[in-house]
């Protein structure tokens, strides 16, 4: 088997998590004003997610049993998820820099229908299985995906019916049924989460990027809460109910800034003090990397939607400068990513043979 066969056959779910990042970055550079980089970032974003798309179909077709084993496992199985946010992402992008409706709402459809399958899929596998994981092994930060899959579809939903004359009531509140179903999983994962890293040995491979979306659910919460309060309109059911959403989209908010300082510390234990090689090197890169750049780019975009829905001005100022954050993540990822790609497909052939391999 040559090598792209190999890297296709052990292809991570969560590779999607890569249009994700670019997606919601190319959206925060927009939202704070950085126009043409914002569009950039959207044509290689539409690259990535057409080229994933196809290798994942292919995948399923070629290697159907690999794929059937890593949607069972309790560790990979989550990252099929991020299929279901990258689709949502980029339909945003397509309404905020296209004003493209149509596109959008196809990529809606496709991104509900496959949230429909891997979401009750997915559960009723790990409860029927009778490989029972314990949750030390079983459960980890890839989980919280879950969550941004369900917001990621409540926040495009609301988005979808912005400008229309007569808002589509039925849509707010699908919008607002999957905020509230995305919000009671977040308590109920982030509780087994804050179990296993409080209760049980972790070490410093284990403490990867995945863990940063334990910011990253609390942060597209937000924007799913803030998108419903900006798109309510006359809709009098959501109207009577508003003070809730925007407490319960403050909270979320306050929960995810508390994450950023613990995760940056833990960040330096594991690289400096630790040495685990950073994400800038082939060695070092690894695709769950992505699962740590989305959300410093998502908290850039909710924080700044927060500041219009709960029309705080002084909020506004830390997009501003997140996302300056968000971009050097990126570029060192993507990096690691160009580096990785090159010692895999280039320089191993140019490597000259030796005598006996001749």
């Amino acid at each position: 088997m040559d090598i792209l066969q190999q890297k296709i056959k052990t292809l991570l779910p969560a590779y999607f998590a890569i249009v994700m990042a670019t997606g919601i970055i190319s959206i925060a550079l927009h939202l704070t004003g950085s126009v043409s980089l914002s569009f950039a970032l959207f044509y290689i974003n539409l690259i990535f997610i057409s080229g994933l798309l196809g290798i994942f179909t292919y995948r399923c077709i070629r290697y159907t049993k690999d794929v059937y084993n890593d949607f069972r496992s309790y560790i990979k199985g989550p990252g099929f998820f991020t299929i279901v946010a990258a689709l949502c992402i980029v339909g945003n992008q397509f309404i905020l820099l296209n004003g493209d409706i149509s596109t959008a709402r196809i990529l809606l459809i496709v991104a509900g229908i496959a949230w429909i399958f891997i979401g009750y899929g997915f559960f009723f596998n790990i409860t029927v299985t009778k490989n029972k994981k314990p949750l030390n092994e079983g459960i980890n930060g890839t989980w919280l995906v879950i969550i941004v899959a369900i917001q990621a579809l409540s926040s495009l939903i609301s988005f979808l019916t912005e400008g229309d004359d007569q808002p589509d009531y039925f849509l707010l509140f699908l919008a607002l049924i999957l905020f509230l179903l995305g919000c009671i999983f977040y308590l109920y994962i982030m509780s087994l989460i804050i179990y296993r890293i409080s209760f049980f040995s972790l070490n410093a491979q284990e403490l990867g990027a995945p863990y940063w979306i334990n910011m990253g659910a609390t942060a597209i919460t937000t924007l799913a809460g803030s998108m419903l309060i900006l798109h309510t309109q006359n809709f009098n059911f959501i109207t009577d109910i508003l003070p809730f959403i925007k407490g319960f989209t403050l909270f979320f908010w306050a929960a995810g800034t508390w994450w950023i300082p613990l995760l940056v510390v833990l960040g330096m234990w594991r690289h400096i003090i630790k040495k685990v090689p950073v994400p800038t090197t082939a060695k070092g890169y690894d695709a769950s990397y992505w699962g740590m750049v989305f959300p410093l780019g998502m908290y850039a975009v909710s924080t700044f939607r927060l500041s219009e829905a709960l029309e705080i001005p002084f909020l506004r100022h830390i997009p501003e400068y997140f996302i300056y954050v968000a971009i050097f993540a990126w570029l060192a990822v993507m990096t690691g990513f160009i580096h990785n790609l090159y010692t895999t497909f280039v320089s191993k052939k140019e490597t000259p043979s030796t005598p006996l391999e001749k």
